[in-house]
């Protein structure tokens, strides 16, 4: 196996990260057994959305993990997302971790962590203390609590009856998570 690969994202890896997009939605998706016919697309525009500002507006980048050629994950640094700044006192230069995905067939394989370890350090040189994460789906709840601890806040039934969504704040030179 090829050692992992983390870097900014470049043009020619844009049909590429689509691929993942879909594949790691669907897959949630499939998971976690919503039944939302539009989610999967709205997803995908809206990460599709992402990735063309990160071409044109230096406050969004995004990173890629390639491993033996192909793009296995991704994160970006972007500025807060509006669910985070509608319930948090947002702290100035402290950006939001978002879109972070792993491919289906790289999971539990050391990828996310390899990812957001090298997003911190990324940060951390770039002078930013702290960041923003939030997740609305189940098991990203359940993997981010196992890797970052408890939320900063719960929003209780923000998705309907027992479907919380979380947000943590964490700082960029704790420990590996």
């Amino acid at each position: 196996m090829e050692t992992l690969n983390f870097r900014p994202l470049e043009r020619e890896d844009v049909k590429p990260l689509q691929r993942l997009f879909m594949e790691s939605l669907s897959d949630l998706i499939r998971r976690e057994q919503f039944e939302d016919a539009d989610l999967l697309d709205e997803e995908v525009e809206r990460l599709n959305t992402t990735v063309q500002d990160s071409f044109e507006d230096e406050t969004v980048q995004i990173f890629v993990v390639v491993q033996d050629g192909v793009i296995v994950g991704t994160a970006a640094i972007l500025p807060p997302n509006d669910i985070i700044t509608a319930h948090v006192d947002v702290e100035p230069n402290t950006p939001e971790v978002g879109c972070i995905y792993v491919s289906p067939a790289s999971q539990r394989q050391g990828v996310g962590h390899f990812l957001i370890e090298n997003v911190k350090r990324e940060m951390f040189a770039n002078g930013q203390a702290a960041f923003y994460l939030d997740a609305g789906f189940p098991t990203s709840q359940a993997y981010w609590e196992k890797r970052l601890g408890p939320p900063a806040l719960t929003l209780d039934h923000y998705w309907g009856p027992g479907a919380p969504h979380k947000i943590w704040h964490c700082t960029t030179t704790e420990k590996e998570t």
